[in-house]
């Protein structure tokens, strides 16, 4: 932990994970009073922020600052009740770097960090307007992104270390998910790329870090994972810090999920759409509907389009017998969900020690991702918190820096209220206190 200590950090970070916190363009959204934002964090015991940070649309072509990037819905007039994505307001023009200054001012105040990101090739780009921007940007060969995203990042570090506030930050990384990025092998390796270009890749991405490192010497580099059961022959050699995902609870929804986000199941006459049509309004909208609300923009993939058609679909009034039988898959698979945990954290560490052996470990996203605002059932059932509860103190054991309680954490989400004591006892638990 030396380069945490010299490095003047929390020895444990509680990290929330509202992705959007730059884009919101909403005078009422819940992001758009940063002091408020950043106080209702300290208020629920976190002490670090984890979010995309606008590299590829603050600069433009010539390295200038832009004053403001348009911010459209991603998916129109399907995302008001999916979580995590109707936080950025109806869209307009928003000061992406001016709202990152502002957001680091107001944590130096409360005495907060923040591990910046970026989404860009995964989600981001859905949200920018720019369309003559998102195009550039995807034009660039996949072999020269990481070094184009390093020195994005370089650039938005460097106006941070002139503004005095560079030790916000608690980490950095040039992308989210990095093993799944979708030009290089994708989640699951379905591009099955040849062990020779995939370490092409890792050396492209060694020589990006290297890159920031000798700029930013202190500023720890995180390398982000969608698995803790990752291939080692993408994971740089020089990180600092590594970042993972353990997603132990998400199949829960297979209940409703089923095989619908498969590319070639037909959604509208499965036998799995056929189950869960009785929690559906009554009227469906069509995939086909949904595919058409980004038409003439770049294309979302694929298993996104079906996950909007399916919980936009769903009744809102019929969401209250959903989160009962959610709950009781929960509470019926509650040993295998522990299991998977700490088979993810047992795998985190073999990995780690066997490659990285000096890199703090961090769970960045977990335990589940929930894709409708109106499906509460995380929030009522309380055997669901004592799980948190379980796996707070699985991370303390085995030593984790941070940790993120849920992906589903931010100002806009159900649970930011409804379970505030509970996300404040939590963060506490695991920093100690």
């Amino acid at each position: 932990m030396d380069l945490i200590s010299s490095r003047n950090l929390p020895n444990r970070l509680s990290i929330s994970f509202p992705i959007w916190a730059l884009q919101n363009t909403a005078p009422g959204g819940a992001y758009a009073d940063l002091d408020r934002f950043v106080r209702e964090h300290v208020e629920r015991g976190f002490n670090c922020i984890r979010f995309d940070d606008g590299a590829g649309l603050i600069y433009d072509a010539t390295g200038h600052l832009r004053r403001t990037v348009p911010i459209v819905e991603p998916f129109p007039g399907f995302t008001h009740d999916i979580r995590q994505s109707w936080c950025t307001g109806n869209g307009g023009e928003c000061d992406i770097f001016g709202r990152l200054i502002e957001l680091l001012k107001v944590a130096k105040k409360y005495n907060v960090f923040v591990i910046l990101s970026s989404w860009y090739y995964l989600h981001t780009y859905w949200y920018c307007g720019d369309e003559a921007r998102n195009r550039k940007l995807h034009a660039i060969a996949p072999h020269d992104r990481y070094r184009f995203f390093a020195e994005e990042l370089d650039r938005i570090l460097s106006e941070l270390r002139t503004r005095n506030l560079l030790d916000r930050v608690a980490a950095a990384e040039v992308f989210n998910e990095a093993d799944g990025l979708p030009f290089i092998n994708g989640y699951g390796a379905v591009n099955h790329l040849s062990v020779p270009e995939l370490q092409q890749f890792r050396e492209e991405h060694e020589a990006a870090i290297a890159f920031l490192r000798s700029r930013h010497p202190d500023v720890l580099f995180a390398y982000d994972t969608y698995t803790p059961w990752t291939d080692v022959d993408q994971m740089p050699r020089n990180l600092q810090v590594w970042n993972f995902h353990l997603y132990c609870v998400w199949s829960v929804y297979s209940l409703l999920e089923g095989n619908l986000l498969t590319p070639g199941v037909d959604v509208e006459k499965s036998s799995q759409a056929e189950s869960i049509r009785k929690f559906c309004k009554e009227k469906l909208v069509s995939l086909e509907d949904v595919r058409r609300c980004r038409q003439g923009k770049l294309a979302a993939a694929e298993d996104w389009y079906r996950r909007i058609w399916l919980y936009s679909n769903l009744a809102p009034e019929k969401m209250p017998e959903l989160d009962t039988l959610l709950s009781a898959a929960f509470d019926q698979n509650y040993a295998a969900f522990q299991k998977k945990l700490d088979e993810g954290l047992a795998e985190a560490l073999r990995i780690r020690d066997a490659v990285v052996p000096e890199a703090p470990l961090v769970l960045a996203e977990g335990i589940t991702y929930c894709g409708n605002n109106h499906i509460a059932w995380e929030e009522k059932s309380d055997r669901y918190w004592t799980f948190l509860e379980y796996a707070v103190e699985r991370y303390r054991e085995v030593g984790l820096w941070g940790c993120v309680l849920r992906t589903c954490c931010g100002p806009e989400d159900p649970g930011w209220n409804l379970r505030k004591n509970d996300l404040l006892r939590l963060n506490r638990l695991f920093q100690g206190y």
